[in-house]
């Protein structure tokens, strides 16, 4: 498997491979997304005009690079469990395809989704790349690779840099997300994402899941099947397993540019038991409390939790999934 590492990361993914070596050398994917983004938002903001809503601006984006933006019909509704899906038609000038949308979808969702399969025609096309995604499987690092370069895309196309900044005005908190959602059309979690990515100094966002590491869910699974056939585990053998209990864990992160890579937190890294991120999953506002991030470092910043208004389907009953944003002083 080809391995490339560019701008500090490694990559894989076909798709992200070929990009690289289509901006020469080593260039970092990321750069190389944001600025066909903001190359895109510099030319909406030729013709832009008042009055347009921030999904009709996402249309217009849309046909600048030939794609129709539609509803799915009734027959797409029921094939695609997707907020989006972008249908492309090979040719390389005038109309290149289609992105179907589900009407029926949080509105937020289905904007960020659309901007999300924009950024898809950023990369140049590999026979490889969706063979290689199957093969690593969807929750692997290798398979996310593209995923979260295009998410870094959307976030650009969807919240432009300078406008976002221009209108969160200084105000760097979870109380100022509702007001930039409705703004750029954005879903509350998105809007929270790039509250981190768009600020100015050091911050980072993301999500939590209440759920064990792997090994742990194969142990409890193992367990529970034993229970249920009796006859392959002993009764002392099952008491004998100690399976440690669900901790909330970082799912997806967002940050700054200016975010050092010694305060990164891996994947699934859980956060302490007695972190604040425990009494938000039970309270109705975010909450806000001055802690360090579970990165071994002892850097204070200002922690914000609430529970996710968009519940995924595998959340926890008892315990939401939650929305974090942290920032330094």
């Amino acid at each position: 498997m080809e391995r490339v590492t560019a701008g500090g990361h490694r990559y894989s993914d076909p798709d992200v491979l070929a990009l690289i070596r289509e901006g020469g050398a080593l260039a970092d994917p990321r750069s190389l997304v944001l600025t066909q983004a903001r190359r895109l938002n510099q030319q909406y903001r030729t013709f832009d005009s008042p009055g347009v809503t921030p999904f009709e601006r996402l249309v217009y984006i849309a046909s600048l690079i030939g794609l129709e933006v539609k509803a799915m019909d009734n027959s797409r509704r029921r094939d695609q469990n997707r907020d989006a899906v972008i249908l492309l038609s090979g040719a390389s000038k005038g109309r290149r395809g289609q992105i179907f949308y589900n009407p029926d979808r949080p509105r937020g969702r289905v904007a960020f989704s659309v901007a999300h399969e924009i950024s898809h025609t950023f990369f140049p096309p590999t026979s490889g790349g969706a063979r290689f995604r199957e093969i690593c499987g969807s929750d692997s690092r290798e398979a996310n690779e593209l995923e979260r370069l295009c998410d870094l895309g959307a976030s650009e196309v969807l919240m432009p840099v300078e406008e976002f900044r221009s209108a969160a005005g200084g105000d760097w908190s979870m109380r100022a997300v509702s007001r930039l959602s409705e703004k750029f059309g954005a879903s509350f979690e998105a809007t929270t994402f790039r509250l981190a990515s768009a600020h100015p100094g050091i911050a980072a966002a993301g999500l939590l899941k209440y759920r064990r590491r792997k090994e742990e869910q194969r142990t409890a699974e193992r367990v529970e099947a034993g229970k249920a056939q009796g006859s392959l585990f002993s009764r002392a053998t099952l008491s004998a397993a100690i399976i440690p209990e669900p901790k909330y864990r970082r799912q997806s992160f967002h940050t700054s540019e200016d975010f050092p890579e010694r305060l990164t937190v891996r994947w699934n890294k859980s956060f302490d038991e007695d972190s604040i991120v425990y009494r938000a999953a039970n309270s109705a506002t975010a909450l806000q409390h001055k802690e360090s991030l579970p990165n071994g470092s002892a850097t204070l910043g200002r922690l914000e939790v609430v529970a996710a208004p968009y519940q995924r389907e595998d959340a926890d009953p008892n315990h939401p999934d939650l929305l974090f944003f942290w920032a330094a002083p």
